[in-house]
């Protein structure tokens, strides 16, 4: 069994279907909110890290980011299998001497299509639920993995997998999403009846893409070992 240190950004985060397939795989998810002042595990004690995403943008001067892109550089840098999702991806791109910022396409909202770019030889592809508008440039020497007709949206570096979208979200959390936000969406001109309608249909049939995902990933960790 390993026991994954599961990063979260706001009080009403759940683990979701990371936290569903981590348990089918025998592995436990220990949660850690940064922002209140928890501390980080140290790395003997996990195998493998998850960062989920949250309000936050991860160019914000905030004591607590930079103290976590120091922890998912450490453990990276251990060795042990990194999942970085949403503002996670943004926060771990940067760990690893990328970048984050301010998107420049716009609010990427609701379920989207996700492919390799061409010129890769395997990467990501499928329906995703996406909730986002900030972006990230990957860090040197890293591979993409998937893009929207908007942003990338996967890379892998090593042990670390970056995934801008949210595999982890069920149909409640999208719910209790647009329930808060919502309003504000409408203001932009977003749809949230359309977001709705298509997150019920993607989840009526079990949102397939993002749970052979994360299956892929939980299957594959293995406990913690250093780089020599």
């Amino acid at each position: 069994m390993t026991t994954v240190a599961m990063l979260t950004h706001v009080d009403e985060a759940v683990g979701g279907l990371v936290d569903e397939v981590a348990r089918e795989h025998g592995h436990t998810c220990r949660t850690v909110r940064p922002y209140r002042g928890e501390a980080f595990p140290s790395l003997d004690e996990i195998g493998a890290v998850v960062a989920l995403g949250g309000p936050q943008a991860a160019y914000e001067d905030h004591p607590y980011l930079a103290a976590e892109e120091r922890f998912l550089a450490d453990a990276f840098d251990a060795g042990l299998p990194v999942l970085a999702i949403c503002l996670g991806s943004q926060i771990l791109a940067r760990a690893l001497g990328g970048s984050a910022w301010p998107g420049d396409a716009g609010l990427e909202a609701g379920i989207i299509r996700v492919r390799p770019p061409a010129t890769a030889a395997t990467g990501v592809e499928g329906e995703f639920f996406s909730f986002h508008s900030d972006s990230m440039t990957p860090p040197p020497g890293a591979e993409i993995l998937a893009e929207s007709d908007r942003y990338v949206q996967a890379w892998t570096l090593e042990t670390a997998l970056a995934i801008q979208f949210h595999p982890e979200m069920t149909l409640d959390g999208v719910q209790d999403l647009l329930a808060v936000e919502g309003p504000k969406l409408e203001r932009f001109g977003v749809d949230v009846a359309a977001v709705r309608a298509e997150a019920e249909r993607y989840f009526a049939i079990g949102a397939r893409d993002s749970r052979a995902l994360l299956e892929r990933w939980f299957h594959d960790i293995a406990p913690a070992r250093s780089r020599n």
